[in-house]
């Protein structure tokens, strides 16, 4: 596939996501974008009953952050968005909000090391509550030099089996961007679940093709020997 196909797929996969960004007050430079559309799975425990909701982000009221952020002597960059979830009414119009924190590294240009979910009750959600990083979840939301992040689905783990669904999720922090929006040359690493299912689709259509193969040839095989015994008996 050639690069100007891939960045117009990039484009059209993120042309109705949500957008957010941060810039950098001293510089006039973005620092962090993040394209997606989130879901949230949350999962409250009351006594011995389990109670699970499926949450969208509806409207986004505010959003911030910090290029310069410092968090136990280690540069970070963060992300806060403040917004109505779906099922917000008059009843209900208190807000939520989701703080994303980016870290850097040697071997990382970025990498999502924490957040925080602060929920309140909705026509929906009849409970309210803070949600945090579970530290025993996977996660791959990273990139090396001054490549972006993309995934058709990032996970986010939170204490206690809830989760934040980041869907066609396109990322990248700690850069130096003129402008609010993917540059059109932008290069991507593809999470780890995309980049294995893009493995397997070959492998899928080589086999079915050699499959196809050994069938024709089964077939030819065995019409020329039925010609042959056809040919014997006409003798």
């Amino acid at each position: 596939m050639s690069k100007s196909l891939v960045a117009l797929f990039a484009l059209l996969t993120v042309a109705s996501a949500e957008h957010f960004y941060v810039t950098n007050n001293n510089t006039g430079l973005t620092c962090i974008i993040l394209d997606g559309d989130f879901q949230f799975n949350l999962v409250f425990n009351e006594g011995n009953v389990t109670s699970k909701y499926t949450v969208l982000l509806n409207n986004t009221l505010n959003v911030d952050g910090d290029c310069n952020g410092v968090i136990n002597n280690q540069s970070v960059q963060t992300l806060n968005i403040k917004f109505h979830p779906e099922g917000e009414s008059a009843r209900y119009p208190k807000e939520w909000e989701l703080n994303i924190v980016f870290g850097s590294s040697s071997n990382e240009a970025f990498k999502i090391v924490d957040y925080t979910l602060k929920t309140q009750k909705t026509s929906l959600v009849p409970f309210f509550g803070t949600f945090v990083r579970d530290e025993k979840a996977a996660g791959d939301v990273t990139a090396t030099e001054t490549n972006a992040y993309k995934c058709s689905t990032a996970k986010l783990g939170l204490v206690g089996g809830s989760t934040i669904d980041v869907k066609t999720a396109n990322v990248i922090a700690f850069a130096q961007l003129n402008g609010t929006t993917f540059p059109t040359n932008q290069v991507y690493e593809v999470c780890y679940l995309d980049a294995r299912t893009s493995d397997v689709v070959p492998i899928v259509v080589g086999a079915c093709l050699a499959a196809l193969v050994i069938v024709v040839l089964v077939g030819y095989l065995i019409g020329r020997a039925r010609a042959k015994r056809q040919g014997y008996a006409s003798v």
